[in-house]
Protein backbone atom coordinates (compact mmCIF):
# COMPACT_ATOMS: atom_id res chain seq x y z
CA UNK A 1 0.00 0.00 0.00
CA UNK A 2 0.79 3.55 -0.40
CA UNK A 3 0.44 6.00 2.67
CA UNK A 4 2.44 8.62 0.62
CA UNK A 5 -0.48 9.56 -1.84
CA UNK A 6 -4.37 9.38 -1.73
CA UNK A 7 -4.95 10.04 -5.38
CA UNK A 8 -3.58 7.84 -7.98
CA UNK A 9 -2.56 8.26 -11.29
CA UNK A 10 0.73 9.64 -12.93
CA UNK A 11 -0.06 13.12 -12.14
CA UNK A 12 0.59 13.35 -8.29
CA UNK A 13 3.68 15.62 -7.62
CA UNK A 14 6.13 18.32 -9.13
CA UNK A 15 9.49 17.22 -8.78
CA UNK A 16 12.06 20.72 -8.16
CA UNK A 17 14.65 21.12 -10.48
CA UNK A 18 18.57 20.60 -9.35
CA UNK A 19 18.72 24.60 -9.39
CA UNK A 20 15.88 25.03 -7.36
CA UNK A 21 16.64 22.60 -4.62
CA UNK A 22 20.22 24.01 -4.42
CA UNK A 23 18.96 27.55 -4.50
CA UNK A 24 16.56 27.31 -1.26
CA UNK A 25 19.09 25.10 0.57
CA UNK A 26 16.69 22.36 0.80
CA UNK A 27 19.69 19.97 1.13
CA UNK A 28 20.36 21.76 4.46
CA UNK A 29 16.93 20.98 5.85
CA UNK A 30 17.73 16.91 4.72
CA UNK A 31 21.11 16.94 6.53
CA UNK A 32 19.79 18.31 9.47
CA UNK A 33 16.82 15.47 9.48
CA UNK A 34 18.86 12.89 9.78
CA UNK A 35 22.77 11.40 9.58
CA UNK A 36 22.31 8.08 7.93
CA UNK A 37 23.50 8.55 4.46
CA UNK A 38 21.09 6.07 3.42
CA UNK A 39 18.28 7.85 4.99
CA UNK A 40 19.19 10.71 3.31
CA UNK A 41 18.81 9.47 -0.10
CA UNK A 42 15.25 8.60 1.00
CA UNK A 43 14.95 11.89 2.14
CA UNK A 44 15.54 13.62 -1.28
CA UNK A 45 14.15 11.35 -3.21
CA UNK A 46 10.70 12.23 -1.83
CA UNK A 47 10.90 16.00 -0.88
CA UNK A 48 12.41 16.88 -4.24
CA UNK A 49 8.80 15.77 -5.26
CA UNK A 50 6.19 18.04 -4.01
CA UNK A 51 2.34 16.85 -3.80
CA UNK A 52 0.09 19.07 -6.39
CA UNK A 53 -3.02 17.60 -5.09
CA UNK A 54 -4.67 19.18 -2.01
CA UNK A 55 -6.04 15.32 -0.99
CA UNK A 56 -2.09 14.33 -0.90
CA UNK A 57 -1.26 17.19 1.37
CA UNK A 58 -3.75 16.90 3.49
CA UNK A 59 -3.46 13.08 3.82
CA UNK A 60 0.31 13.17 4.48
CA UNK A 61 -0.29 15.95 7.19
CA UNK A 62 -2.39 14.11 9.13
CA UNK A 63 0.05 10.85 9.17
CA UNK A 64 3.05 13.73 10.39
CA UNK A 65 0.30 14.40 13.03
CA UNK A 66 -0.19 11.42 14.20
CA UNK A 67 3.42 10.67 14.68
CA UNK A 68 4.27 13.76 16.30
CA UNK A 69 1.85 13.76 18.65
CA UNK A 70 2.69 10.44 20.32
CA UNK A 71 6.40 9.83 21.60
CA UNK A 72 5.77 5.82 21.57
CA UNK A 73 4.39 5.26 18.19
CA UNK A 74 7.41 6.86 16.85
CA UNK A 75 9.54 4.84 18.98
CA UNK A 76 7.52 1.62 18.12
CA UNK A 77 7.47 2.16 14.23
CA UNK A 78 11.49 2.91 14.54
CA UNK A 79 11.56 -0.22 16.01
CA UNK A 80 9.82 -2.18 12.90
CA UNK A 81 11.86 -0.24 10.85
CA UNK A 82 15.05 -2.84 11.24
CA UNK A 83 12.84 -5.13 10.92
CA UNK A 84 11.58 -3.81 7.62
CA UNK A 85 14.76 -3.33 6.29
CA UNK A 86 15.74 -7.71 7.06
CA UNK A 87 12.86 -8.29 4.98
CA UNK A 88 14.07 -5.78 2.30
CA UNK A 89 17.43 -8.07 2.02
CA UNK A 90 14.83 -10.92 1.14
CA UNK A 91 13.42 -9.20 -1.69
CA UNK A 92 16.65 -7.86 -3.27
CA UNK A 93 18.37 -8.95 -6.26
CA UNK A 94 20.93 -10.82 -4.25
CA UNK A 95 18.51 -12.66 -2.63
CA UNK A 96 16.00 -13.23 -5.25
CA UNK A 97 18.79 -15.13 -6.88
CA UNK A 98 18.56 -17.65 -4.24
CA UNK A 99 14.88 -18.29 -4.81
CA UNK A 100 16.15 -20.00 -7.50
CA UNK A 101 17.69 -22.69 -5.72
CA UNK A 102 15.44 -25.55 -4.23
CA UNK A 103 18.54 -26.71 -1.78
CA UNK A 104 17.68 -27.33 1.93
CA UNK A 105 19.65 -24.03 2.53
CA UNK A 106 18.06 -22.04 0.43
CA UNK A 107 13.96 -23.27 1.58
CA UNK A 108 15.60 -21.98 5.30
CA UNK A 109 16.26 -18.62 4.18
CA UNK A 110 12.81 -18.06 3.23
CA UNK A 111 11.88 -19.64 6.58
CA UNK A 112 13.71 -16.70 7.88
CA UNK A 113 12.12 -14.54 6.09
CA UNK A 114 8.67 -15.55 7.00
CA UNK A 115 9.44 -15.50 10.37
CA UNK A 116 10.95 -11.81 10.70
CA UNK A 117 7.53 -11.22 8.56
CA UNK A 118 5.10 -12.81 11.08
CA UNK A 119 7.41 -10.69 13.91
CA UNK A 120 7.07 -7.18 12.15
CA UNK A 121 3.60 -7.91 10.87
CA UNK A 122 2.56 -8.03 15.16
CA UNK A 123 4.60 -5.30 16.21
CA UNK A 124 3.67 -2.77 13.48
CA UNK A 125 -0.06 -3.69 14.65
CA UNK A 126 0.67 -3.42 17.56
CA UNK A 127 1.79 0.16 17.79
CA UNK A 128 -0.82 1.30 15.44
CA UNK A 129 -3.57 -0.94 17.64
CA UNK A 130 -2.23 0.53 21.74
CA UNK A 131 -1.97 4.41 19.99
CA UNK A 132 -4.34 7.08 19.24
CA UNK A 133 -4.14 7.51 15.74
CA UNK A 134 -6.99 9.19 13.74
CA UNK A 135 -5.10 9.54 10.45
CA UNK A 136 -6.85 8.30 7.39
CA UNK A 137 -3.48 6.36 6.16
CA UNK A 138 -2.38 5.35 9.39
CA UNK A 139 -6.13 3.51 10.49
CA UNK A 140 -5.73 2.12 6.36
CA UNK A 141 -2.45 0.56 7.64
CA UNK A 142 -3.33 -0.83 10.84
CA UNK A 143 -6.72 -2.23 9.44
CA UNK A 144 -4.97 -3.90 7.10
CA UNK A 145 -2.65 -5.32 9.57
CA UNK A 146 -5.44 -6.14 11.56
CA UNK A 147 -7.19 -8.72 9.07
CA UNK A 148 -3.52 -10.67 8.35
CA UNK A 149 -3.27 -11.08 12.23
CA UNK A 150 -6.76 -12.32 12.47
CA UNK A 151 -6.41 -14.56 9.24
CA UNK A 152 -6.72 -18.36 11.03
CA UNK A 153 -3.63 -19.42 8.51
CA UNK A 154 -1.49 -16.52 9.89
CA UNK A 155 -2.34 -17.79 13.76
CA UNK A 156 -0.63 -21.10 12.62
CA UNK A 157 2.12 -19.65 11.21
CA UNK A 158 4.22 -19.10 14.30
CA UNK A 159 3.79 -22.07 16.03
CA UNK A 160 4.49 -24.25 12.65
CA UNK A 161 8.13 -21.77 12.91
CA UNK A 162 8.57 -22.75 16.44
CA UNK A 163 8.34 -26.41 15.94
CA UNK A 164 10.21 -26.30 12.93
CA UNK A 165 13.25 -24.65 14.62
CA UNK A 166 12.96 -26.84 17.62
CA UNK A 167 13.32 -29.91 15.36
CA UNK A 168 16.66 -27.77 13.24
CA UNK A 169 18.39 -26.82 16.35
CA UNK A 170 18.22 -29.90 18.69
CA UNK A 171 21.84 -30.67 17.06
CA UNK A 172 24.53 -28.98 19.00
CA UNK A 173 27.49 -31.25 17.66
CA UNK A 174 28.43 -34.05 15.99
CA UNK A 175 30.94 -37.07 17.20
CA UNK A 176 32.49 -38.48 13.98
CA UNK A 177 35.74 -41.47 13.56
CA UNK A 178 38.14 -40.46 11.12
CA UNK A 179 40.60 -42.73 9.09
CA UNK A 180 43.88 -41.34 8.29
CA UNK A 181 46.54 -41.83 5.64
CA UNK A 182 50.44 -42.51 6.31
CA UNK A 183 50.65 -38.75 5.30
CA UNK A 184 47.75 -37.69 7.79
CA UNK A 185 45.54 -37.15 5.06
CA UNK A 186 41.95 -37.73 5.80
CA UNK A 187 40.67 -41.37 4.14
CA UNK A 188 37.31 -41.42 5.07
CA UNK A 189 34.67 -40.72 7.77
CA UNK A 190 33.82 -43.53 9.26
CA UNK A 191 31.47 -43.18 11.39
CA UNK A 192 29.30 -39.54 12.88
CA UNK A 193 27.12 -39.14 15.25
CA UNK A 194 24.89 -35.79 16.17
CA UNK A 195 24.02 -34.84 19.51
CA UNK A 196 22.76 -32.58 21.95
CA UNK A 197 25.44 -30.83 23.20
CA UNK A 198 28.35 -29.23 22.35
CA UNK A 199 31.74 -31.69 22.34
CA UNK A 200 35.09 -30.28 22.26
CA UNK A 201 37.22 -29.39 19.62
CA UNK A 202 40.46 -28.04 18.11
CA UNK A 203 38.57 -26.45 15.65
CA UNK A 204 37.09 -22.84 16.19
CA UNK A 205 33.83 -21.66 14.84
CA UNK A 206 36.19 -19.47 11.97
CA UNK A 207 38.08 -22.64 11.07
CA UNK A 208 35.96 -24.69 10.93
CA UNK A 209 33.63 -22.18 8.59
CA UNK A 210 35.68 -20.92 6.45
CA UNK A 211 38.99 -23.20 6.26
CA UNK A 212 42.33 -21.82 7.54
CA UNK A 213 45.33 -19.34 5.56
CA UNK A 214 48.43 -19.84 4.81
CA UNK A 215 51.11 -17.30 4.37
CA UNK A 216 53.70 -17.74 1.85
CA UNK A 217 56.50 -14.89 0.60
CA UNK A 218 53.82 -14.81 -2.28
CA UNK A 219 50.57 -15.23 -1.42
CA UNK A 220 47.95 -15.77 0.51
CA UNK A 221 46.25 -19.34 0.19
CA UNK A 222 43.19 -20.40 1.61
CA UNK A 223 42.84 -23.98 2.40
CA UNK A 224 39.20 -25.38 2.72
CA UNK A 225 39.24 -27.81 5.90
CA UNK A 226 39.01 -31.40 4.60
CA UNK A 227 37.25 -32.61 7.39
CA UNK A 228 34.44 -30.10 7.39
CA UNK A 229 34.18 -31.67 3.22
CA UNK A 230 34.17 -35.11 4.47
CA UNK A 231 31.41 -34.23 6.86
CA UNK A 232 29.12 -32.37 4.33
CA UNK A 233 27.39 -35.12 2.75
CA UNK A 234 26.21 -36.56 6.24
CA UNK A 235 25.17 -33.22 7.85
CA UNK A 236 22.88 -32.69 4.41
CA UNK A 237 22.09 -35.89 4.50
CA UNK A 238 20.91 -35.72 7.96
CA UNK A 239 19.09 -32.38 7.73
CA UNK A 240 17.41 -33.49 3.95
CA UNK A 241 14.95 -35.45 6.33
CA UNK A 242 13.71 -31.52 7.16
CA UNK A 243 13.09 -30.92 3.42
CA UNK A 244 9.67 -31.58 3.01
CA UNK A 245 8.46 -30.35 6.17
CA UNK A 246 9.84 -27.13 5.49
CA UNK A 247 8.60 -26.84 1.64
CA UNK A 248 5.15 -27.92 3.04
CA UNK A 249 5.27 -24.86 5.48
CA UNK A 250 6.77 -22.33 2.95
CA UNK A 251 3.48 -23.78 0.67
CA UNK A 252 1.34 -22.99 3.50
CA UNK A 253 1.96 -19.44 3.94
CA UNK A 254 2.76 -18.21 0.53
CA UNK A 255 -0.12 -16.43 0.10
CA UNK A 256 1.57 -13.60 2.14
CA UNK A 257 3.49 -10.58 0.16
CA UNK A 258 6.34 -9.34 1.98
CA UNK A 259 6.44 -6.29 -0.51
CA UNK A 260 2.93 -4.55 1.60
CA UNK A 261 5.50 -3.81 4.33
CA UNK A 262 8.79 -3.77 2.40
CA UNK A 263 6.73 -0.77 -0.09
CA UNK A 264 6.27 1.23 3.32
CA UNK A 265 9.96 1.52 4.61
CA UNK A 266 10.66 4.91 2.31
CA UNK A 267 7.39 6.34 3.08
CA UNK A 268 7.69 5.65 7.13
CA UNK A 269 11.50 6.55 7.26
CA UNK A 270 10.15 10.07 5.89
CA UNK A 271 7.56 10.53 8.15
CA UNK A 272 9.57 9.24 11.36
CA UNK A 273 12.68 11.80 10.31
CA UNK A 274 9.74 14.78 9.94
CA UNK A 275 8.42 14.39 13.47
CA UNK A 276 12.11 14.08 14.66
CA UNK A 277 12.67 17.00 13.05
CA UNK A 278 9.55 18.86 14.35
CA UNK A 279 10.70 17.58 17.69
CA UNK A 280 14.56 18.76 17.40
CA UNK A 281 13.13 23.23 16.50
CA UNK A 282 10.58 22.42 19.38
CA UNK A 283 12.87 21.49 21.71
CA UNK A 284 15.00 24.21 21.14
CA UNK A 285 11.95 26.92 21.51
CA UNK A 286 11.54 27.72 17.98
CA UNK A 287 7.88 28.08 16.63
CA UNK A 288 6.31 25.37 14.50
CA UNK A 289 2.51 24.93 13.17
CA UNK A 290 0.55 23.06 10.41
CA UNK A 291 -0.36 25.20 7.66
CA UNK A 292 -4.04 25.27 6.36
CA UNK A 293 -4.16 23.75 3.33
CA UNK A 294 -7.00 25.10 1.20
CA UNK A 295 -7.98 25.67 -2.46
CA UNK A 296 -7.26 29.20 -3.21
CA UNK A 297 -5.37 31.22 -5.47
CA UNK A 298 -3.67 32.83 -2.09
CA UNK A 299 -0.64 31.82 0.29
CA UNK A 300 -0.91 33.35 3.37
CA UNK A 301 2.09 33.34 6.02
CA UNK A 302 2.59 35.06 9.44
CA UNK A 303 5.53 34.66 11.56
CA UNK A 304 7.52 33.14 9.37
CA UNK A 305 11.31 32.19 9.88
CA UNK A 306 14.40 30.56 7.11
CA UNK A 307 14.34 27.33 8.67
CA UNK A 308 18.34 27.65 8.43
CA UNK A 309 18.40 30.12 10.80
CA UNK A 310 17.14 27.54 12.98
CA UNK A 311 19.43 24.90 11.78
CA UNK A 312 22.47 27.27 12.40
CA UNK A 313 21.47 27.94 16.02
CA UNK A 314 21.02 31.56 15.24
CA UNK A 315 19.71 34.10 17.89
CA UNK A 316 16.90 36.39 17.90
CA UNK A 317 15.40 34.88 14.62
CA UNK A 318 13.49 37.70 13.39
CA UNK A 319 10.19 37.06 11.84
CA UNK A 320 8.36 38.38 8.85
CA UNK A 321 4.49 37.80 7.26
CA UNK A 322 4.80 37.69 3.55
CA UNK A 323 0.90 37.11 1.45
CA UNK A 324 0.49 36.19 -1.84
CA UNK A 325 -2.92 36.97 -2.89
CA UNK A 326 -5.35 36.60 -6.33
CA UNK A 327 -4.57 40.15 -6.93
CA UNK A 328 -1.14 40.66 -5.35
CA UNK A 329 1.55 37.96 -6.78
CA UNK A 330 4.53 39.89 -7.94
CA UNK A 331 7.17 41.74 -5.53
CA UNK A 332 10.01 43.35 -5.69
CA UNK A 333 11.98 42.93 -3.12
CA UNK A 334 14.84 45.80 -2.38
CA UNK A 335 16.99 46.70 0.51
CA UNK A 336 20.70 46.75 1.67
CA UNK A 337 23.50 44.25 1.60
CA UNK A 338 22.89 41.46 4.03
CA UNK A 339 19.87 43.03 5.62
CA UNK A 340 18.15 39.52 4.98
CA UNK A 341 16.32 39.71 1.47
CA UNK A 342 17.96 35.67 0.30
CA UNK A 343 16.75 35.05 3.76
CA UNK A 344 13.68 35.98 3.26
CA UNK A 345 13.02 34.59 -0.30
CA UNK A 346 14.87 31.17 0.82
CA UNK A 347 12.14 31.17 3.87
CA UNK A 348 8.87 31.52 1.58
CA UNK A 349 10.34 29.15 -1.01
CA UNK A 350 10.95 26.11 2.07
CA UNK A 351 7.68 27.35 3.81
CA UNK A 352 6.19 26.37 0.20
CA UNK A 353 8.11 22.97 -0.07
CA UNK A 354 7.28 22.04 3.66
CA UNK A 355 4.04 22.48 3.16
CA UNK A 356 3.28 20.84 -0.25
CA UNK A 357 5.26 17.58 1.66
CA UNK A 358 2.21 17.90 4.23
CA UNK A 359 4.91 18.95 7.00
CA UNK A 360 4.35 21.31 9.69
CA UNK A 361 6.02 25.24 8.57
CA UNK A 362 8.53 27.50 10.14
CA UNK A 363 5.99 30.27 11.02
CA UNK A 364 3.10 31.34 13.51
CA UNK A 365 0.62 30.41 10.82
CA UNK A 366 -0.35 29.42 7.31
CA UNK A 367 -3.17 29.59 4.92
CA UNK A 368 -3.83 28.34 1.31
CA UNK A 369 -2.25 26.35 -1.29
CA UNK A 370 1.00 26.54 -1.59
CA UNK A 371 2.12 26.36 -5.11
CA UNK A 372 2.69 23.26 -7.28
CA UNK A 373 6.37 24.12 -8.18
CA UNK A 374 9.11 26.68 -7.88
CA UNK A 375 11.25 27.91 -10.12
CA UNK A 376 14.61 30.13 -9.07
CA UNK A 377 17.37 32.06 -10.60
CA UNK A 378 20.23 32.65 -8.26
CA UNK A 379 23.86 33.40 -9.23
CA UNK A 380 26.14 30.91 -9.82
CA UNK A 381 29.50 30.45 -10.15
CA UNK A 382 31.51 32.45 -12.82
CA UNK A 383 32.88 29.52 -13.73
CA UNK A 384 29.95 28.16 -15.06
CA UNK A 385 29.36 31.03 -17.44
CA UNK A 386 32.20 30.03 -19.42
CA UNK A 387 30.21 28.85 -22.59
CA UNK A 388 27.77 32.14 -22.66
CA UNK A 389 29.20 34.32 -20.36
CA UNK A 390 27.52 35.60 -17.15
CA UNK A 391 24.21 37.47 -19.40
CA UNK A 392 24.00 34.66 -21.86
CA UNK A 393 24.14 32.23 -19.05
CA UNK A 394 21.50 34.30 -17.35
CA UNK A 395 19.37 34.58 -20.41
CA UNK A 396 19.77 30.73 -21.21
CA UNK A 397 18.12 29.64 -17.63
CA UNK A 398 15.39 32.43 -18.15
CA UNK A 399 14.42 31.75 -21.21
CA UNK A 400 13.37 28.15 -19.93
CA UNK A 401 12.06 29.39 -16.30
CA UNK A 402 9.56 31.39 -18.48
CA UNK A 403 8.66 28.26 -20.48
CA UNK A 404 8.21 26.58 -17.24
CA UNK A 405 5.99 29.05 -15.35
CA UNK A 406 2.23 29.42 -15.00
CA UNK A 407 -0.14 30.43 -12.80
CA UNK A 408 0.13 27.52 -10.13
CA UNK A 409 4.46 28.33 -10.19
CA UNK A 410 6.78 30.46 -7.47
CA UNK A 411 9.81 31.98 -9.02
CA UNK A 412 12.31 33.63 -7.16
CA UNK A 413 14.97 36.14 -8.43
CA UNK A 414 18.06 37.01 -6.58
CA UNK A 415 20.08 39.76 -8.45
CA UNK A 416 19.17 38.90 -11.93
CA UNK A 417 20.93 40.58 -14.60
CA UNK A 418 23.40 42.09 -11.63
CA UNK A 419 26.39 41.96 -14.30
CA UNK A 420 24.89 44.30 -16.44
CA UNK A 421 24.48 47.83 -17.13
CA UNK A 422 21.88 49.93 -14.86
CA UNK A 423 20.07 50.74 -17.99
CA UNK A 424 19.99 47.06 -19.60
CA UNK A 425 19.33 45.21 -16.29
CA UNK A 426 15.98 47.89 -15.85
CA UNK A 427 15.29 47.15 -19.63
CA UNK A 428 15.23 43.66 -19.21
CA UNK A 429 13.41 43.07 -15.99
CA UNK A 430 10.65 45.18 -17.03
CA UNK A 431 9.88 42.62 -20.27
CA UNK A 432 10.72 39.59 -17.88
CA UNK A 433 8.24 41.12 -15.35
CA UNK A 434 5.70 41.76 -18.08
CA UNK A 435 5.43 38.50 -19.34
CA UNK A 436 5.20 36.51 -15.98
CA UNK A 437 2.70 39.28 -14.86
CA UNK A 438 0.69 38.03 -18.01
CA UNK A 439 0.81 34.35 -17.38
CA UNK A 440 -0.73 34.78 -13.90
CA UNK A 441 2.77 33.14 -12.17
CA UNK A 442 3.46 34.30 -8.45
CA UNK A 443 7.20 36.40 -7.92
CA UNK A 444 9.77 38.02 -5.71
CA UNK A 445 12.57 39.47 -7.79
CA UNK A 446 14.71 40.33 -5.42
CA UNK A 447 17.07 43.38 -7.39
CA UNK A 448 19.69 46.01 -6.96
CA UNK A 449 17.65 48.09 -9.51
CA UNK A 450 16.13 50.37 -7.10
CA UNK A 451 14.52 52.55 -10.71
CA UNK A 452 12.64 48.92 -11.05
CA UNK A 453 10.43 49.19 -8.22
CA UNK A 454 9.98 53.25 -8.87
CA UNK A 455 8.10 52.27 -12.17
CA UNK A 456 5.19 50.18 -10.62
CA UNK A 457 2.78 52.72 -12.01
CA UNK A 458 3.70 51.83 -15.45
CA UNK A 459 3.85 48.24 -15.00
CA UNK A 460 0.61 48.31 -13.71
CA UNK A 461 -0.81 49.25 -16.90
CA UNK A 462 0.40 45.63 -18.39
CA UNK A 463 -1.99 42.83 -18.92
CA UNK A 464 -2.54 40.49 -16.12
CA UNK A 465 -4.48 39.83 -12.84
CA UNK A 466 -1.64 40.65 -10.27
CA UNK A 467 -0.93 43.87 -8.89
CA UNK A 468 3.04 44.68 -8.39
CA UNK A 469 4.18 46.07 -5.11
CA UNK A 470 7.33 47.23 -3.96
CA UNK A 471 8.72 45.68 -0.49
CA UNK A 472 12.15 46.80 1.44
CA UNK A 473 14.02 45.23 4.17
CA UNK A 474 13.93 48.11 6.84
CA UNK A 475 16.79 50.25 8.31
CA UNK A 476 16.28 51.96 11.54
CA UNK A 477 18.70 54.34 12.80
CA UNK A 478 20.78 52.97 10.27
CA UNK A 479 21.07 49.40 11.40
CA UNK A 480 19.55 46.51 9.39
CA UNK A 481 16.01 45.04 11.02
CA UNK A 482 16.07 42.00 9.01
CA UNK A 483 11.52 42.86 8.89
CA UNK A 484 10.34 43.43 5.61
CA UNK A 485 7.47 45.99 4.96
CA UNK A 486 5.97 47.40 1.75
CA UNK A 487 7.83 51.04 0.72
CA UNK A 488 9.49 52.21 -2.45
CA UNK A 489 13.05 51.94 -2.65
CA UNK A 490 15.31 54.65 -0.27
CA UNK A 491 18.21 54.20 -1.92
CA UNK A 492 20.25 57.21 0.16
CA UNK A 493 19.26 55.00 3.24
CA UNK A 494 20.96 52.21 2.01
CA UNK A 495 24.15 54.13 0.84
CA UNK A 496 24.08 55.87 3.81
CA UNK A 497 23.87 52.55 5.56
CA UNK A 498 27.11 50.28 3.62
CA UNK A 499 28.51 53.85 4.11
CA UNK A 500 28.71 54.18 7.89
CA UNK A 501 29.52 50.33 7.82
CA UNK A 502 32.71 50.14 6.11
CA UNK A 503 33.47 54.05 7.34
CA UNK A 504 33.29 56.14 4.50
CA UNK A 505 30.79 58.45 5.89
CA UNK A 506 32.36 62.05 5.25
CA UNK A 507 32.23 62.39 8.92
CA UNK A 508 33.84 58.58 9.63
CA UNK A 509 36.78 60.01 6.92
CA UNK A 510 37.21 63.01 8.41
CA UNK A 511 38.39 61.97 11.24
CA UNK A 512 40.84 59.82 10.18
Amino acid sequence: MDILYKTSGKERYCELSEETVKDIALEEVIDYMTVVNDERKILRDIMVKIPINLEDINYRQQIVRDLMESDSLCSAVRDSIDSINVLRYYGSETRSMLDKDNTLMALLENLRELKVWVEVVESLYKALSENDISSEGLITLRDSLKDIVNDEDFKSVKPDIVKIHEDLSNIRGAIVGVTFTPDLDIENVTAIEFVDYKPRSSYSIAEVAVGYKINTPFKKYKVIDPLLVSMTPYMKKHLWKHLGEVKRLIAKHSKYDTHMLTDLYNSLIFYLCVADLGRKLTAKDHNISFPQIVKSEAFEISGLYNIRLAIDEQEDIVKNDFSFLKNERMFILTGPNRGGKTILEQGVGLISVMASLGMFVTADSCTGMPFKNILTHFPIDENLTINYGRLGEEAVRIREIVKRSDSDTLILFNETFSTTSAADALFLSKDLLRILKEKGSYVIFNTHIHELASDISEMEEWEGVSSIVSVVMEIKDNKNTFKVKRSAPDTSSYARNIAEKYGITYEQMKDM
